[in-house]
């Protein structure tokens, strides 16, 4: 029991301990100040109240439940198109755009004359080899992973607690300017917590991930208003590095190296095992269990790895275009786990005869925090063509996908009559 907890924790951690999300953080920080804190309790009882929603949904087949869920309000089709819309987009840009801060991390902060794309091709060759070991192999990976990212994170934190010398009592008294938009941002914060309840086909308790990342962020947080001022902070494309220097000098750096190489292949392993698992839900329904996991296991890791070498090598990790459709990922990552709220309380209200009441309420916050996330972008027109032509082009592929399982099921199925006839 405690390791299947730990395992579902080290799934849905991996976004959380990732350098976007520690960039998300910082910059929420810088613009609302000690305001964040109560944001980040909110945002923390949202998913918490979210999670219970799914979770109280009664489903017979637990282990694929969330795509069963889907498809009961929307249809087979449009079910798989939005679960490819949330998976493969997120996965590609968030391995192109973590894996080249990785590079420049580890170059800055570890060894200079080591070329940082080397670094970073060099860490996607290797977090794609370890997908086709055992589960059990990857699983302690990934728990390592994200040991290494939250310990470090923690040790700065308590380090900066116990050392610094501004009261912290201090942070509270000053000004605290609340932000509509930034406070939607930390909502990204926890994506990769869909899918991350289950582990082994068990239902696991939907208060331990967002827990988690409360407690992390309130310490990273609290410490980083103390040693930054919010205007650096705010500024800072790496927030993080700029408080972990204050907070501890050259070793503070070091520690935070650590810190963003485990945080990446932490989050892109998590992302990777999550969006696996995703697929084969989706295939078991499709192709009523004639395609095994075992295939897509063998053939989805180096697709995403090839795709995300071509982006890396045709120089899109250095355009700001990166910044706006990761953030348009996330945003379709969200949606998909909105629906599945939706979901949830169409099927409690028809099944237990009862309105799940404030599972609504936080239903409709968070709808509310993704338009307020598409509208309040700066980027919004590219953000809008991302989300349209990706729900587009997945919905497309879901049709293609639903058209060939078909041809698949009905040749095996007059194979099989032949048979009996034969017989």
């Amino acid at each position: 029991m405690i390791h299947s907890l730990f395992l579902s924790l080290a799934l849905g951690a991996g976004w959380l301990l990732s350098p976007e999300s520690l960039v998300i953080a910082g910059n929420a920080a810088g613009q609302m100040g000690w305001m964040t804190l109560p944001v980040l309790a909110f945002i923390t009882l949202l998913f918490t109240a979210c999670g219970n929603l799914i979770n109280s949904a009664q489903v017979t087949n637990t282990e694929i439940k969330e795509q069963l869920m889907l498809q009961s309000i929307t249809g087979k089709i449009p079910a798989t198109g939005f679960s490819l819309a949330a998976v493969i987009p997120l996965l590609v840009l968030a391995a192109t755009a973590l894996l080249v801060t990785s590079g420049y991390t580890f170059n800055e902060v570890f060894l200079y004359w080591f070329p940082n794309f080397g670094f970073s091709f060099l860490l996607l060759a290797l977090l794609t080899i370890l997908q086709f070991f055992s589960d059990k192999v990857i699983f302690r990976a990934q728990i390592c992973f994200v040991s290494l990212a939250a310990g470090g994170l923690l040790m700065l934190s308590l380090y900066g607690i116990a050392t610094t010398e501004i009261p912290f009592g201090l942070l509270f008294k000053q000004h605290g300017n609340f932000s509509s938009t930034s406070s939607a941002t930390l909502l990204l914060l926890f994506v990769g917590s869909s899918g991350a309840g289950f582990s082994n086909g068990k239902q696991q308790p939907s208060l331990l991930l967002p827990a988690f990342g409360f407690i992390l962020f309130f310490c990273w947080i609290l410490v980083s208003l103390a040693a930054v001022s919010p205007e650096r902070l705010t500024s800072s494309t790496i927030p993080y590095m700029t408080a972990a220097r204050k907070i501890m000098g050259d070793p503070g750096r070091q520690i935070m190296g650590m810190v963003i190489i485990s945080g990446t292949c932490a989050a892109i392993t998590g992302l990777m095992l999550v969006c696996r698992k995703m697929l084969c839900d989706i295939a078991g329904i499709t192709t009523e269990g004639l395609v095994s996991c075992k295939k897509l296991r063998w053939g989805f890791p180096p697709l995403i790895a090839l795709i995300s070498a071509i982006l890396m090598a045709t120089g899109l990790a250095g355009d700001e275009l990166l910044e706006v459709i990761l953030r348009g990922a996330l945003i379709l990552w969200l949606l998909r786990y909105a629906l599945l709220c939706l979901a949830a309380i169409i099927h409690i209200k028809e099944h237990s005869q009862t309105f799940p009441l404030p599972g609504a309420v936080c239903t409709f916050i968070l709808m509310a925090a993704l338009f307020s996330l598409i509208f309040s972008n700066p980027h919004r027109i590219e953000m809008l063509g991302f989300l349209i032509s990706m729900l587009g082009i997945s919905g497309l592929l879901a049709t293609i996908w639903f058209f060939i399982s078909r041809n698949i099921t009905a040749g095996k199925s007059e194979n099989f009559q032949q048979m009996e006839k034969n017989l």
